[in-house]
């Protein structure tokens, strides 16, 4: 929004000054020869003359002001004409007060002196007639107030004259000058009048300035010697020329100081007062002259004067009322421009975050593609937001979204545009940026918000896995939404709070996982997912302690497709939770089927069952388990529920949770220990009864390997701890001796056996081989 500037007030230059001077000395020389006089009367024309100049000088140099309107221009280059033919006027009347004093005081012009005068005139009406108005209506309405002013003022100059005549009097010369008069009073109206439309960068200030030149050149100038005697060789015009010059003198300066400001637009009226006081005064001279031509006469024009006076007065009142009625029609009209402007608002803005939305954001995008403006584009989705939902509440979770807006706000550059396009995801427009240039930027933003936001009382950090495309001749916001959104998902696959720039190679990966996400919802739905059980062996002899479930998908096309495939596309797509929920309920009903087939002394003691981290974030996961367990009549103490360290490091709701499950009785494992964020803290916080030392650290042991010291290291944590360890994929009997030497007392792996479907466990079962597992070797 511009701001406006302080409106121009007077400054008295030195060139005003000298103005004002000159006029204190015509006023001076006028009284003083008036009483008697002393000097020549062409003395008294000379300041007049003197200002008259002055007010050509003030003109031209604003008409020359760099920024005036074209038109303001010209007009004031006219206004300077016309002072300097008025100067030339003026040099002739002090010529002829010296020559022929009795004319000059009749204010009787010689030719010369007549046709100087008339060009003055001729050169305003010209200058306003070449004026465009700027308002419909406003011509007529000028032409009309005109005409009034010019029959009003006709009546009186007549009635006056003819007076004047009638008596006798030496006065009745008059005539051309109260011609003058109405022609001045004319092309004051319509300088006003035009000034009103807006025309030329006229303010107010200016405005008044014109107005009173006006009065004072015509009622001083024209009147002044019909109602004052005057003495031989003077003139009102000696001191009412000079004042009218130094009103416009006045009304150019403040033009020229008010260029570049804002334009101050007159205060409209919804009533104009010309035609009331050119009734009044009608009706006061037919007063007057009715007084001297008998009661009768006097009396229709009093009827007659207070029926105009009645009608005007009930006309005024219809006026007031309708421009009271008009006033609050724009009033209303203004609240609904408030109103459509708030719901425009509304329309392409977020409520919440006050950002733009995801309408508005890709009207902003294609906008800038069209341009051809160089563009980036950031999808932001902020990570385990959900959690703050779960744990803290919505409102919460909603100040910090706000709060998170806020950031973007006070990092972004003023021409970036941020935008909440749903949930806890975050969209960026980075105009004039290249990728690399882009990336620079969302590393600044990276930083600002590592700094804890305080929301609601609580200290919360903000983490976010952020997607960034680069647009390209062609592209399309749609397209570039989407390129952005596939680099978004990468970098949250890939560990979360990381960037990713979208490249053809993330596309063909997308392409496939997509493909493959769509197989696995109909897989789920047509039963094709199948669980395998793999034995926990105690160490040297290999009894069978436990079993851990795995989950396998026989494709009906491509063939087996390992977990660790299908397992993170699952995640994504929030499948893991109704998968992970019938794996839960199939393994446990399968526990149920060998306790009852083999009873409690062959059946397996406990089962292991992986739990992602997006279960353990579902709100009543703890009372699944729960049910599940209350379903099957299985004990709670023989469930394990595996984790990895990277599910619960974060703590959170899924630390919660998992405190809740292990009120059940539900043991808790950490699987692949040693590979996670921070494995030592996590012991004091996660309540674990087994830690699964992860098969990198088991693969090289031997030795005075480094994978040695590491197995000895955990062990002795272990034991420190009274855990439970377990030593996964174990695959040969070397491995399987060392581990026991190190303390390993329970181990899991290929050396052992490999995942077995439920019909074999069932037949190992059966065969008795429960006490010793069969060695397999690759």
């Amino acid at each position: 929004m511009t701001s406006e500037r302080p409106v121009a007030r007077l400054r008295l230059t030195p060139l005003l000054a000298a103005g004002a001077v000159m006029q204190l000395a015509a006023i001076v020389l006028y009284a003083v020869n008036s009483a008697h006089q002393r000097f020549s009367p062409a003395w008294g024309w000379l300041p007049g003359i003197a200002l008259t100049l002055v007010t050509v000088v003030a003109c031209w140099q604003t008409a020359r002001t760099p920024g005036l309107d074209r038109v303001a221009a010209r007009l004031w280059r006219s206004i300077g004409a016309t002072a300097f033919f008025v100067a030339l006027g003026n040099i002739g009347d002090a010529r002829q007060s010296v020559l022929d004093p009795a004319r000059a005081t009749q204010q009787q012009h010689d030719t010369p002196t007549a046709i100087c005068y008339a060009i003055a005139i001729g050169l305003v009406i010209w200058t306003l007639m070449r004026l465009p108005l700027d308002r419909r209506g406003t011509t007529a309405r000028f032409l009309l107030d005109a005409l009034t002013i010019t029959v009003t003022v006709g009546v009186f100059a007549w009635y006056f004259t003819t007076r004047a005549i009638t008596s006798g009097s030496s006065q009745h010369t008059t005539v051309p000058t109260l011609m003058l008069a109405v022609l001045g009073l004319i092309v004051a109206l319509a300088m006003i009048k035009v000034a009103m439309s807006g025309t030329g960068g006229l303010e107010q200030g200016v405005l008044r300035w014109f107005a009173g030149a006006a009065a004072i050149g015509t009622v001083g100038g024209g009147l002044f010697p019909l109602f004052v005697e005057v003495p031989p060789g003077l003139s009102g015009s000696q001191i009412f020329a000079p004042a009218t010059m130094l009103c416009l003198a006045f009304a150019a300066d403040r033009q020229r100081r008010a260029v570049g400001g804002p334009v101050r637009p007159p205060r409209r009226r919804s009533v104009s007062s010309i035609p009331y006081v050119a009734v009044a005064a009608t009706d006061g001279l037919l007063l007057w002259v009715s007084g001297e031509s008998g009661r009768t006469v006097l009396v229709v024009a009093a009827a007659a004067s207070l029926l105009t006076a009645i009608v005007a007065v009930r006309q005024f009142t219809a006026l007031r009322d309708n421009g009271r009625l008009l006033r609050r029609v724009d009033q209303q009209l203004t609240q609904l421009n408030d109103y459509q402007a708030e719901l425009q608002h509304r329309a392409t803005h977020d409520g919440l975050t006050g950002l733009a939305n995801r309408a508005l954001f890709e009207q902003s995008a294609n906008e800038m593609l069209d341009a051809g403006v160089p563009l980036c584009l950031a999808m932001v989705d902020l990570d385990d937001f959900k959690t703050i939902n779960d744990r803290l509440g919505h409102a919460v979770g909603d100040a910090f979204l706000a709060a998170i807006a806020d950031r973007l706000r006070t990092t972004l550059r003023t021409s970036d545009i941020p935008a909440r396009l749903g949930g806890d995801e975050f969209g960026i427009l980075l105009p004039g940026l290249t990728g690399d240039e882009a990336l620079a930027l969302l590393s600044r933003i990276d930083e600002a918000m590592s700094v804890p936001l305080k929301v609601a009382g609580h200290q919360l950090l903000a983490r976010a896995s952020t997607g960034l495309a680069e647009a390209w001749p062609g592209a399309t916001a749609a397209e570039l939404l989407r390129r952005a959104d596939i680099a978004m998902y990468y970098a949250k696959d890939n560990g979360k709070a990381q960037f990713a720039v979208y490249d053809a190679a993330l596309e063909r990966t997308h392409e496939a996982d997509q493909k493959l996400g769509a197989e696995l919802r109909h897989a789920f739905d047509a039963g094709q997912f199948t669980l395998a059980y793999q034995p926990i062996v105690r160490l040297p002899d290999g009894l069978w302690t436990g079993l851990e479930t795995l989950i396998r998908w026989p494709h009906p096309e491509r063939g087996f497709i390992g977990p660790d495939l299908f397992i993170p596309i699952a995640e994504r797509t929030g499948l893991i939770v109704p998968l992970g929920t019938w794996i839960l309920h199939t393994a446990l009903g399968q526990m149920a089927a060998w306790d009852a087939e083999f009873g409690p002394g062959v059946a397996p003691r406990e089962l292991g069952v992986n739990v992602s981290a997006r279960q353990l974030r579902e709100p009543g996961f703890a009372g699944e388990v729960r049910e599940a367990l209350s379903f099957s009549g299985v004990s709670p103490d023989r469930l394990v529920v595996e984790v990895t360290e990277t599910a619960v490091f974060d703590g959170g709701v899924a630390l919660d949770t998992l405190l809740e499950i292990v009120k059940l009785g539900v043991k808790v494992a950490l699987d692949d220990f040693g590979t996670g964020h921070s494995s030592l803290g996590l012991l004091r916080t996660v309540p674990a009864n087994t830690l699964k030392v992860d098969k990198s650290f088991v693969a090289g042991i031997g030795g005075a390997s480094e994978e040695a010291v590491i197995a000895t290291a955990m062990i002795q944590i272990t034991d420190g701890l009274h855990l439970k360890a377990v030593a996964e994929g174990v695959e040969t009997e070397a491995q399987a001796d060392t581990l026991y030497q190190l303390g390993y007392r329970f181990a899991q792996g290929y050396h052992f056996s490999r995942p077995l479907p439920p019909a074999e466990v069932r037949s190992r079962l059966t065969d008795g081989e429960l006490a010793r597992s069969t060695v397999v070797r690759n």
